[in-house]
């Protein structure tokens, strides 16, 4: 019992340290920030998986979209989804759960529908609770950047151009 509650105990340490410790992700802005309409927030966490399937969703997006500006997920907070078409998150899940952030942020958006969320874990598959919310889990495996990235660039167009007709 005693070797089980120490083995949890580095394992949080490990997990808080891991999760503390990692790179923030770099504000990315390219395009019209005073463009009225066609405009992707995209939050991600620091990988070598999700900083591919970022690069290969904002290829696909392309002439697409006149604005897209890329967040660390720690800044989701500061974040205002109104100005944004669509609202795309690269989050990683640990013990069961997203980052907190990331929960919380969904759980406060009322838009619910501008959301892409992509999960990734080794055999972690959590997604957000609410209906509305377009999320696909995923294992950081190289060989399916392509797949992932086209498939979360195809959710976001099909967000851009409901609201086109509105």
């Amino acid at each position: 019992m005693v070797r089980q509650s120490r083995s949890c105990i580095l394992m949080i340490c490990f997990l808080t340290f891991f999760g503390c410790t990692l790179k923030t992700v770099d504000t990315i802005e390219t395009g019209d920030k005073t463009a009225l309409k066609s405009k992707v927030l995209i939050a991600t966490q620091n990988s070598q998986f999700k900083g591919e399937v970022l690069s290969e969703i904002k290829k696909a997006l392309g002439e697409d979209v006149s604005y897209i500006k890329v967040v660390d997920v720690k800044r989701l907070p500061n974040e205002s989804v109104d100005q944004y078409s669509a609202v795309v998150i690269l989050n990683s899940c640990m013990a069961g759960r997203p980052d907190p952030r990331v929960e919380s942020f969904i759980d406060n958006i009322q838009d619910k529908n501008k959301l892409v969320v992509l999960t990734t874990g080794r055999l972690d598959s959590w997604k957000p609770e609410s209906p509305e919310v377009d999320a696909i889990t995923s294992a950081s495996t190289m060989s399916e950047t392509g797949v992932v990235a086209r498939t979360i660039a195809d959710k976001v167009m099909v967000i851009i151009n409901s609201k086109k007709n509105i």
